[in-house]
């Protein structure tokens, strides 16, 4: 394993060098040393700075970071240990809930096979130093999406950081959705840089010097019982990325949800994709690529792993109530959650349903009372839903998620 100051030197040196052979492929041209000091600047603006010191520490302060990862359902599809191989180039790609599903899922990687992989992460992500600080030394690199496919220059930046990553040794991770859905739903895989590191591996495979000989694309499942998000994803504002501030973001989640809030948080990981053989079996698009039927199936792998939490059956049971009556009655909330798991159970497309410690309809209602979320009449017998559009958003998880697994 390369020390960290020695790592990202060896990346920067090899990320010019590609930056260089591409530049020649064109011009017949190199860089000039001048050229040389401004590529290997905004290489280093882009790249990671993993350390595993601070990694370790955080193993050990983990639970007054993140408590609910303590309370974390894992499942894995997959044999773990076979991603330490370094004939493979390893891509996780998760589905996106909140900006805490990185730490959740690189706290596993890193107890499994004792490496932290790069992560595309939004620019936004980086306002404060201290933000840049921490999702840099987790592995995150700063990812421009309003110059990924517009600017030449910055995605031969990006494509040359990556292959100089790859051929340091480095697993990716990357959220193709590009952004946590609003809607609660499952959103697309979109190309994106699956599509670079398609280019990279068949460039990466003919250098008879490295011995990668294909790419794993792992499908990761990840569901919280309470998204840390949840304000920022029902609030009325347009589906783009906001500016965050992580240690903003982490006092926050103590303000708006308390760590019994989150009962639970699902992490599963699926069967990956080799690369090799989806192209025996398939057929690739108009550009002669196979990274889009790739996302495809990764992300149905993502699908039919991904379970619902009893919390999320109470949120879908009371929009469909609500849309009938203001009044929401408490018995009729329980009995159509009794109907939707029988129904659920009893289906050829068995969703997963988890119950999470402590859970009960009554607490979860007054849990949602207290967060006003929806307001009791003066018996108790009902309620009056205050916030319908995080109502929604849990049981769009539900109802997508059923949808999906018929079809």
């Amino acid at each position: 394993m390369f020390k960290a100051k020695k790592r990202l030197n060896y990346i920067l040196k090899t990320g010019v060098e590609l930056y260089d052979a591409y530049l020649y492929s064109k011009t017949a041209q190199h860089l000039t040393s001048g050229q040389v000091k401004t590529i290997r600047k905004e290489l280093r603006e882009i790249a990671d700075r993993q350390n595993y010191k601070v990694i370790n520490f955080t193993k050990f302060i983990r639970p007054l970071i993140l408590p609910t990862a303590n309370r974390t359902t894992y499942e894995s599809f997959s044999d773990l240990s076979e991603f330490n191989n370094k004939k493979k180039v390893v891509v996780f790609m998760p589905n996106h809930k909140s900006h805490l599903d990185e730490f959740i899922i690189g706290f596993k990687i890193f107890t499994e096979i004792s490496s932290v992989p790069i992560t595309a992460a939004g620019e936004n992500l980086f306002k404060s130093k201290f933000s840049a600080y921490v999702l840099k030394s987790y592995g995150a690199f700063k990812i421009r999406r309003d110059k990924f496919s517009s600017d030449e220059h910055y995605s031969r930046l990006l494509y040359s950081y990556l292959g100089a990553s790859i051929i340091a040794g480095n697993n990716i991770m990357t959220f193709q959705e590009g952004t946590r859905p609003r809607d609660g739903k499952i959103g697309l895989f979109r190309k994106g840089i699956i599509g670079s590191i398609e280019n990279l591996f068949q460039v990466i495979k003919a250098n008879p010097q490295q011995e990668i000989d294909d790419i794993y694309f792992v499908p990761i499942a990840i569901n919280w019982s309470e998204n840390p998000d949840e304000k920022k994803m029902t609030a009325d504002r347009e589906a783009k990325a906001e500016e965050t501030d992580l240690l903003t973001r982490f006092l926050n989640l103590k303000k708006t949800h308390r760590s019994k809030d989150i009962r639970g948080v699902y992490l599963g990981f699926g069967e990956p994709v080799s690369y090799n053989q989806f192209v025996a079996e398939h057929e690739p698009d108009d550009t002669d690529s196979y990274a889009i039927g790739i996302c495809n199936e990764v992300r149905s792998r993502v699908v039919a792993m991904m379970p619902v939490f009893t919390e999320h059956l109470l949120y879908s049971a009371v929009r469909f109530l609500s849309k009938f009556n203001d009044s929401v009655k408490v018995e009729d909330v329980k009995q159509l959650i009794d109907i939707t798991k029988k129904n659920m159970r009893n289906d050829t497309n068995k969703i997963k349903i988890i119950e999470t410690e402590g859970y009960s309809i009554e607490s979860q209602l007054e849990l949602m009372a207290q967060r006003d979320i929806i307001k009791f009449e003066e018996d108790n017998s009902g309620f009056n839903v205050l916030k319908p559009k995080l109502i929604e958003y849990y049981a769009n998880h539900v109802t997508s998620l059923i949808e999906e697994r018929k079809t």
